[in-house]
């Protein structure tokens, strides 16, 4: 009776299968050698080709701000903007009366507290940002707005604790994944405005915003002085990477 498998011996057979189990452990150890994958996609070591991050900042209140490549962080069009005196200082006098601004802002219905709707259309347009934000082009206005065509941005799930992210001795905290939104901002927050929704009744009224404000002036005081200075403000991680290339 003739050996059914008997083509499975012969020495080309052996040969065959031998070839193909070393071309697949050549293909693993590629595998484990290739480029690492972190929050940002393929990474290698100093000599890498990654993308420049877009120049955009976050502002503590959630306003986003960009600027042309190679031109001032935008952290500066924001300061300047808060800066009411223009005296270099930012009191928190001032520092207040720049998030009243940009809550009346999102208050769309005017009813003295962001709904439900307003958080989503602000969380839609955070989706959109790809670096064309406000007229002109880079750096042409404050606040964001929608790239004709643009590649969306990396923005986590909502929060669920409402917090601010920001230590209990010290300042803001470094990245965690949370996308190029809480890259761009001091407190490492994917939906900035929702952070002061402290109940987490996705609804922030006019006293929870007060409040939030406060709270974010006290972790960028760290000297305690009652006031901010440009050089004082700490680095964003977007920022820092920049800087890095």
């Amino acid at each position: 009776m003739r050996d059914r498998h008997a083509a499975s011996k012969t020495p080309v057979f052996r040969c065959a299968r031998a070839l193909g189990v070393g071309l697949l452990s050549i293909a693993l150890v590629s595998g484990c050698a290739g480029p690492r994958m972190g929050p940002g996609g393929p990474f290698g070591g100093p000599g890498e080709n990654r993308p420049a991050p877009p120049a955009l900042f976050v502002s503590p209140f959630g306003e986003v701000f960009t600027a042309a490549p190679g031109g001032a962080w935008p952290v500066a069009d924001w300061f300047r903007g808060a800066d009411a005196n223009q005296d270099g200082v930012v009191a928190f006098e001032e520092f207040a009366a720049d998030g009243r601004r940009w809550f009346d802002r999102l208050d769309t219905d005017r009813d003295g507290r962001l709904g439900q709707s307003e958080l989503w259309a602000y969380e839609a347009r955070l989706r959109e940002l790809g670096g064309g934000m406000g007229p002109g082009g880079p750096g042409g206005g404050r606040g964001p707005a929608a790239r004709p065509g643009g590649a969306t941005l990396g923005l986590a799930p909502p929060q669920t604790g409402g917090g601010t992210n920001i230590r209990r001795q010290g300042g803001p905290r470094g990245p965690r994944g949370y996308g190029i939104v809480a890259e761009a901002g001091f407190f490492n927050l994917p939906q900035p405005v929702k952070a002061a929704d402290v109940n987490v009744d996705q609804r922030i009224t006019a006293d929870e915003w007060t409040a939030a404000t406060l709270r974010w002036f006290q972790a960028l005081d760290t000297d305690r002085d009652g006031r901010l200075t440009l050089a004082g403000l700490p680095k964003t991680p977007l920022q820092q990477r920049a800087e890095r290339r």
